[in-house]
């Protein structure tokens, strides 16, 4: 969907430091992560084997963030869910070369909505569904340099109350969000989201390294109730952030209306928690010293997406 006027860049105050992971419960986590190590880019993530051991999965991580591949429960078989349903939706992509990486992703066995299409912003953007139905949202971005590889730029939540979850998110984050209006009557949004008469509000926050894009799908509703939470169930699973401390980011977490269920099998630095939606969110302190290679900061290119946003600012200058 549309990107927002405001990219990424800079960090949010602490206790939040940044979107660390997406975690997505698959039923081959081998075979999903030669999907997207192939079609993707994303790489093995050797410094983030004690968290993927903890929680039982494999690490995969982009210059920016990372993606946890869960093994999904017995009877978690793959559905291919309306990208209207509520919950954990979508992870974004944004690469400048983008018939490259869709083409990747269709030879592995994606399935696409659309092909890219133009929404008059300045980028592409197509749906890609991977082999288990999981929804991948490519966009393609000015040719700023010539390094194709693909970063994350937002991971998706669909909500059945949008000003309540994006107040959440942002007192949370500590940054204001950006809305558009409702969006709606236009055919090209409909073949984005293979769904018809597309009408939908969306809100995007700063999480520093990557964004946080919101929806609420007006027609067709989402609904409160949605399969996503499902414990067990396909799809993604939840949102990790990366904190400076585990308490204050739990306490702040609660304050701003969200819930702490229990430090992840009795961890130090691992809190389960949820937003006011239900929606899972991992919290990661990683200061110790043993945790370092685990941070955000230590990825590829951590801050690649404030440099896109200052060279294409840069780029639009000099037309």
């Amino acid at each position: 969907m549309p990107a927002s006027n405001n990219p990424t860049g800079g960090q949010p105050p602490r206790p939040f430091v940044g979107l660390h992971h997406v975690a997505l419960r698959v039923v081959n986590p081998d075979r999903a992560a030669q999907f997207y190590g192939a079609a993707a880019g994303f790489a093995p993530w050797s410094a983030a084997g004690p968290l993927a051991e903890s929680l039982g999965g494999l690490a995969l991580c982009a210059p920016n963030a990372g993606l946890l591949l869960l093994p999904a429960g017995a009877a978690g078989q793959p559905v291919r869910r309306p990208v209207s349903e509520a919950g954990i939706a979508h992870l974004c992509l944004q690469t400048p070369a983008i018939g490259q990486v869709v083409s990747q992703m269709t030879a592995l066995g994606a399935q696409l909505h659309s092909e890219p299409i133009d929404l008059g912003t300045g980028f592409l953007y197509c749906y890609a569904r991977d082999p288990e139905h999981n929804v991948i949202e490519v966009e393609c971005v000015a040719p700023v340099w010539s390094d194709p590889r693909p970063w994350v730029a937002h991971a998706n939540i669909v909500t059945h109350d949008l000003p309540r979850l994006c107040q959440f998110y942002s007192a949370m984050l500590g940054v204001e969000a950006v809305r558009s209006p409702r969006l709606r009557d236009d055919p090209r949004l409909d073949a984005i989201a293979d769904l018809q008469g597309v009408q939908v509000r969306v809100a995007w926050l700063n999480a520093g390294n990557a964004q946080l894009e919101l929806m609420q799908y007006l027609h067709p509703t989402t609904e409160a109730a949605t399969g996503r939470r499902t414990s067990g169930a396909a799809g993604f699973a939840h949102i990790a952030f990366e904190v400076a401390d585990l308490a204050s980011a739990c306490a702040h977490l609660r304050a701003c209306g969200g819930a702490v269920e229990a430090a992840a099998d009795g961890s130090p630095w691992q809190a389960r928690c949820t937003d006011p939606d239900g929606n899972p969110v991992l919290l990661l302190a990683l200061n110790e010293s043993s945790r370092q290679p685990l941070r955000i900061q230590a990825l590829a290119d951590s801050q690649i997406t404030s440099r896109f946003a200052a060279a294409r600012a840069a780029l639009l200058v000099s037309e």
